[in-house]
């Protein structure tokens, strides 16, 4: 007997030892909905970045020789994905793997990781966002947060913008490549209360999605997030079943809070969701 053919993607994220977050998530969520992955560690870190200090190896060098290998072996990708990177120029380096490895069939996801709460993180300066706006040229679907998507339209991440200004903000994104925008971390309208909105190309108006919220931070939470969109978008639901699909997962996910003796940086208590019946989600 033989096994169904399974669908690949590549993901280009960092690799934290310890915690929840790139691809210590990413590969199990997709192994869990039956996809096989092959994996791109553009650093390894001892600790995810929510922890002091911790160690890192820079892998910008790998990059390229890793990506021609796998063109030699002849390797096809149904999707690509890319999250955490290093810097600006390694974020030059992973537009030029994706251009080597996509073929015309390969959708390409990109989460721009680059700040949260208004500001970049405290490892890149200001280069960093022209270096992603390149990359996100390339992308058929785009994951910024709130502070990210006003950093790659040219707004102020600190501003309170309206219904009208958001939507703007999609569509000066999406005319520099990707065809749909989603936007986590949007403040809703209610006090404290956050969405997801999505933006398709052409569109009119935005698709909002509300989520439960939980105080305090989730780290690896967006990681989780975009890889359950994918993930869907490559098992053929749709993207707005694969939006739909992963708002809920992560809304349940984020309210079980903490582990019982784990500390807040480790993330979500993935090992606990992964035993849910994910697809599920993805059918109603």
């Amino acid at each position: 007997m033989t096994a169904k053919q399974s669908k690949r993607i590549l993901a280009i994220h960092d690799l934290s030892g310890f915690g929840h977050t790139s691809l210590m998530a990413v590969i199990p969520i997709m192994y869990r909905l039956g996809i096989r992955i092959c994996a791109l560690p553009t650093a390894l870190l001892s600790a995810n970045t929510d922890y002091p200090d911790p160690c890192w190896v820079d892998l910008s060098p790998q990059l390229e020789p890793f990506s021609r290998h796998w063109q030699e072996l002849g390797l096809r990708f149904d999707a690509i994905s890319s999250g955490f990177l290093s810097s600006a120029e390694q974020a030059a380096q992973v537009k030029e793997v994706i251009l080597r490895l996509q073929h015309e069939n390969t959708t390409v996801l990109v989460d721009p990781v680059m700040g949260d709460n208004g500001s970049l993180y405290g490892c890149f300066d200001a280069g960093i966002v022209d270096a992603m706006l390149e990359l996100v040229s390339l992308a058929d679907v785009v994951t910024p947060n709130f502070t990210e998507a006003a950093l790659l339209a040219g707004a102020d991440p600190k501003s309170s913008p309206g219904a009208s200004d958001i939507l703007a903000w999609c569509r000066k994104i999406s005319a520099s490549g990707p065809r749909h925008v989603i936007i986590t971390s949007v403040p809703g309208s209610k006090a404290g209360s956050l969405e997801v909105q999505y933006y398709e190309a052409g569109a009119t108006d935005l698709v909002r999605y509300p989520f439960a919220t939980e105080s305090g931070a989730h780290p690896g939470a967006g990681d989780c997030f975009s890889a359950f969109v994918l993930a869907g978008i490559v098992n053929g639901y749709g993207i707005r079943k694969a939006i739909q699909a992963a708002v809920e997962i992560m809304t349940k996910a984020i309210s079980l809070g903490i582990s019982q003796g784990s500390d807040w940086r480790e993330g979500i208590p993935l090992e606990q969701v992964l035993q849910w019946d994910l697809p599920k989600y993805y059918h109603k």
